[in-house]
């Protein structure tokens, strides 16, 4: 009996061992389970976070960042768009551009100073930007009316590519970043599914979006030449650039004056390349000018109005005064093209001719002698 004594104490004290043993892994599993469920919580609220942190998200690779993430300043005053809208304009910043998140926030902050501080508008300008990161910055959003161009804001959003795209090619990521915003906004119904893109160019005089932006945009599905359906929804859809604008010469000579009512119209092409902006269109306007005073011997451009591709109409001789023109005796309206204008430049013609009738400068039964077709 003696001799299992012993034995029974070193069992027991083994058995005490075991337990205490056991209940050091059973404690070491639970503090593990722990940290595990611990780091799966924070996992999945990471992710949540992540996915929820922008609600415009595409869940393509498509990132935006939202005013607060660019520190973005209140606006002052809002008008809400009218959804979803059927055109998108394209601008580009003229600014420098951005490669990394931190230099794109600058240059937002600073874009939205310049508008709000230097041109007096209530907001950064547009409703979204692209940065050169690829990734897209919220202005004005989907819901809010833009200052991106004046008597358009109210029925276009505006997409602006930030850089300066007048012989420099934006990144293949910015283009990416654009069109899955479009995308985006079609899904959301902020876009209607058969919206129509414009370069700010073709609306404004101004280089914007860069030559080399628009020679890309007008490969672009939805790139859309005629911009007489945008323009007819602004309350000032023609635009004239009167002599002084285009730094037009006086006159050689007295010119005849134009009888009114005119009863005839003729349309004529300018022989010449055509032009995009109101810089190059200036440029062919006033050659023109040079050239029919200096070798074709007229008093003056040999046009009442002369048609650009950058959409703008450029007072040649206006409707006080008759061109040279033998036995005919009517309003004459250049083109500027080679032989055939741009459906765009006809409509924005008769858009002008329909003024002339308002005016009363031009019979309401005028006839209109067009060789161009």
């Amino acid at each position: 009996m003696k001799s299992e004594q012993p034995r029974s104490e070193h069992i027991e004290e083994q058995a005490t061992t075991t337990t205490h043993t056991n209940g050091r892994h059973m404690r070491g599993l639970i503090w593990l389970c722990g940290i595990l469920m611990v780091l799966v919580a924070t996992a999945i609220v990471y992710f949540v976070w992540m996915m929820t942190r922008n609600v415009d998200t595409f869940g393509k690779g498509l990132r935006i960042l939202d005013r607060s993430e660019w520190l973005g300043e209140p606006p002052t005053s809002v008008e809400n768009l009218i959804l979803p809208v059927s055109h998108v304009i394209i601008h580009h910043t003229a600014t420098e551009g951005c490669e990394i998140e931190e230099e794109c926030v600058y240059r937002m902050r600073m874009i939205q100073t310049f508008h709000m501080k230097s041109l007096g508008f209530t907001d950064i300008a547009y409703n979204f930007l692209v940065g050169g990161d690829g990734q897209v910055y919220v202005g004005r959003g989907w819901q809010a009316q833009g200052q991106h161009i004046k008597g358009f804001g109210s029925v276009s959003l505006s997409i602006a590519f930030m850089g300066t795209f007048i012989s420099v090619m934006p990144k293949k990521k910015q283009l990416w970043a654009a069109r899955r915003l479009m995308e985006e906004g079609v899904r959301l119904h902020k876009l209607d599914t058969d919206y129509h893109i414009y370069a700010h160019r073709q609306l404004s005089a101004t280089e914007s979006p860069g030559e080399k932006l628009f020679g890309l945009m007008k490969h672009w599905p939805r790139w859309t030449e005629d911009v007489n359906p945008l323009r007819s929804l602004n309350q000032e859809p023609l635009r004239l650039v009167e002599r002084p604008a285009w730094l037009a010469q006086p006159s050689v000579e007295m010119l005849p004056p134009l009888k009114w009512p005119v009863q005839k119209v003729r349309f004529e092409c300018t022989s010449t390349d055509t032009c995009e902006t109101q810089a190059s269109c200036t440029f062919r306007i006033r050659y023109l000018q040079t050239f029919h005073i200096e070798s074709l011997r007229h008093k003056d451009i040999n046009y009442n109005f002369v048609v650009g591709g950058d959409g703008n109409v450029y007072v040649g001789r206006g409707w006080n005064f008759s061109c040279d023109v033998p036995d005919f005796e009517g309003l004459i309206v250049g083109f500027v093209c080679q032989s055939q204008p741009t459906t765009s430049q006809r409509n924005i013609a008769r858009e002008l001719l329909a003024r002339s009738v308002k005016l009363g400068t031009l019979k309401r039964d005028y006839q209109l002698l067009d060789d161009l077709n």
